[in-house]
């Protein structure tokens, strides 16, 4: 077992980086999604809100090849969360975390390939395919905002907010209707 932690012992680094990356990210998503529900833009709300469990699950794997390595994993995130409450600087903030994080997790694949361990290499190569899904996402709602003006954009958010408010009250009668 000491020569296959040694083998792995670069990967098992890697991977730790990797799930304390992830948990700051989880954490900053978390952070943009309960600003941006408190403000009323629903949509952008749950596009945090589903980036940050999509962050998650990329936790739970690297956690799992960690274990299987006989390493242990680090919990901790690697940084702090960041207050930013402006939407547009919260859009660059998340496409500047999702394009350094593809960075290395391309850099990574290339180094755990090199070092045969192929496993890991997959995992680095797959996770960094979601992160660019989520980087084009983000860019997307950036360049949507600039197309429509940030005002625009911003009321057409509140809009889905309060249409959705109604939507969930209708067929939901008090007692008082009933009788």
């Amino acid at each position: 077992m000491e020569q296959q932690e040694k083998k792995y012992a670069k990967s098992i680094d890697r991977l730790n980086e990797a799930v304390r990356m992830e948990i700051a990210s989880t954490l900053q998503y978390m952070y943009f999604h309960v600003h941006f529900e408190d403000a009323g833009y629903e949509y952008l709300a749950k596009l945090m809100k589903q980036t940050s469990i999509s962050e998650m699950r990329h936790i739970e794997e690297l956690s799992e090849r960690i274990m299987y390595l006989e390493g242990d994993v680090d919990m901790n995130p690697l940084e702090k969360t960041v207050s930013i409450t402006n939407v547009s600087e919260a859009l660059t903030f998340a496409m500047n975390i999702e394009q350094s994080t593809i960075d290395k997790y391309n850099e990574w694949s290339r180094l755990c390939s090199a070092e045969d361990d192929a496993v890991t290499h997959r995992i680095f190569q797959n996770l960094a395919e979601q992160e660019e899904e989520h980087l084009d996402i983000f860019r997307t709602e950036l360049q949507n905002m600039k197309d429509y003006g940030e005002q625009n954009y911003l009321a057409l958010q509140s809009i889905a907010h309060s249409k959705s408010i109604v939507s969930s009250h209708d067929g939901h009668h008090s007692h008082k209707d009933k009788e």
